[in-house]
């Protein structure tokens, strides 16, 4: 009779403090809100195990869960199926997820924010993530999701942010983009991932697509965009010509584009909106730099030597990948 009294009278809290006890440990931070519940988890890079991921789905108030960088398969994901409050889940080269553990947040209906770069996805996971209607940014960068699979992106109409990385530039890739206007986030950066043979680059041989004025035209059409990456891509002057179309771009990422050079200096000055640009391992030169300096210094420019212009503005630097 002690012990049932015990149990009554006994706050909910301390047993929720009892229950995290087990995060600390493997390094992991949580968050809580003013009420004392726990409202986020980060276990990054923690050798937390797929057992551990039942005590996860018993926190009721859990909206922010953190995986990436973790050993956590299907099976812990399938556990956290009755956590349906959560709304921003991080699964960054959480190696082993494939589509069979997608099924475990088909049904969170209150999923923001989504990130599967270097998972073991396919098409299969677009076709769950198609029935999240509420999510507004997403990273499928470095998967074996196909030009196939996209075509399940455009049910999301609350899409805002999109992070797709190095991938061949198909037609069917940009009839896709053309379905989602309301980007402000647009990520197709990335160097080649050369020890995944299952990541998809567009076609089997891992060769990416020209930035040829039509494509570069059709990217020109998601007037919403505030951040483009296209790092690492063959884009050149004359497609920035047609990009600074773009009016609400802030920030531009062009880091080891091998075409730009000082000729793409004249069209970044051009670009009004632009309030930061990575040029690194660019063709543009120390002159180039130096005429961006004078003539726009109110824009920050990473460079292949240094940053030059003002400190870099806040809310620029928003990543899928959190």
């Amino acid at each position: 009779m002690f012990w049932l009294l015990l149990l009554v009278s006994t706050p909910p809290a301390l047993f929720g403090a009892e229950s995290v006890d087990w995060i600390l440990s493997l390094g992991g931070k949580i968050e809580r809100d003013s009420s004392g519940q726990i409202v986020a988890a980060n276990l990054r890079g923690s050798w937390v195990n797929d057992v551990e991921m039942m005590d996860l789905a018993r926190l009721p108030r859990l909206e922010r869960l953190d995986l990436s960088h973790t050993r956590i398969t299907d099976e812990g994901l399938l556990l956290l199926k009755t956590a349906p409050r959560i709304n921003d889940l991080n699964l960054y080269y959480a190696e082993l997820i494939t589509d069979q553990g997608m099924v475990a947040i088909k049904e969170w209906k209150h999923l923001k924010r989504l990130n599967l770069r270097g998972t073991r996805v396919s098409d299969g996971a677009l076709e769950v993530v198609s029935h999240l209607i509420e999510l507004e940014a997403l990273d499928i960068a470095n998967t074996s999701i196909t030009d196939n699979g996209l075509d399940f992106l455009i049910t999301l109409t609350s899409l805002k942010e999109l992070s797709l990385g190095p991938r061949r530039l198909s037609d069917g890739l940009l009839e896709v983009l053309r379905l989602l206007p309301t980007l402000t986030y647009l990520d197709l950066s990335g160097p080649r991932v050369t020890d995944r043979p299952d990541v998809v680059f567009g076609n089997r041989t891992g060769e990416s697509g020209a930035m040829d004025e039509r494509k570069a035209r059709a990217i020109a059409e998601l007037k919403e965009l505030r951040v483009l990456k296209l790092g690492y891509s063959n884009i050149s002057a004359d497609g920035l010509k047609i990009l600074s179309s773009l009016n609400q771009v802030e920030k531009l990422g062009l880091e080891a584009c091998t075409r730009i050079d000082d000729r793409a200096t004249t069209e970044l000055v051009n670009w009004k909106s632009l309030k930061y640009v990575d040029l690194q391992e660019t063709k543009v030169t120390k002159k180039g730099l130096e005429t961006l300096r004078k003539t726009r210094p109110d824009l920050l420019v990473l460079g292949p030597c240094l940053a030059v212009g003002k400190p870099s503005p806040k809310n620029l630097t928003s990543e899928s990948g959190h």
